[in-house]
């Protein structure tokens, strides 16, 4: 199998100028559930057990967990999965450390670099091919939090300023 460095790499590029709640971010409500309100986000994230079918009694985490669970099934598949799990588990991205926020509330900071680090290691895995990161990583490119789900859709804290 091959591994994605380059596009691991690519993709380091792109965490290097991540903005978050930025003025005027524009997401698709089409592919997003688009929420204003930062109490309700942290609820979704942190506290929401959600009841659709497909992620019926789950958390965010435990949805984010599920579907990394996924990625790291690919490794598993492979002659030498341990070897490959030990490759994972040692990417890091220092490039994290450059991201820049617009507000002062950094209580979510830890939360959103997690998360991009789970879409930088699926792309190293599997390429553009996982919907779920690549849905999630587009969100924090647009300057919004991914912070739950809903019936489809990942749903995206954007500040009430645009």
């Amino acid at each position: 199998m091959d591994w994605n460095y380059d596009l691991l790499e690519e993709t380091k590029k792109e965490i290097r100028n991540l903005v978050f709640f930025k003025e005027k971010i524009e997401i698709s409500t089409e592919e997003y559930d688009v929420i204003y309100d930062f109490e309700q986000a942290c609820c979704n994230a942190f506290s929401r057990t959600y009841k659709y079918k497909e992620y019926k009694g789950q958390t965010w985490v435990d949805i984010l967990e599920e579907n990394m669970a996924k990625v790291k099934g690919i490794i598993y598949r492979c002659d030498n999965y341990a070897e490959l799990s030990k490759v994972l588990r040692s990417i890091e991205i220092p490039e994290l450390m450059e991201i820049k926020y617009t507000v002062d509330d950094y209580s979510i900071q830890e939360e959103m670099e997690n998360e991009i680090e789970l879409c930088a290691k699926s792309r190293f895995v599997c390429g553009k091919e996982n919907a779920f990161f690549e849905s999630l990583f587009k969100a924090y490119k647009l300057g919004g939090w991914p912070c739950g789900w809903n019936d489809g859709k990942i749903i995206v804290y954007v500040p009430d300023n645009n």
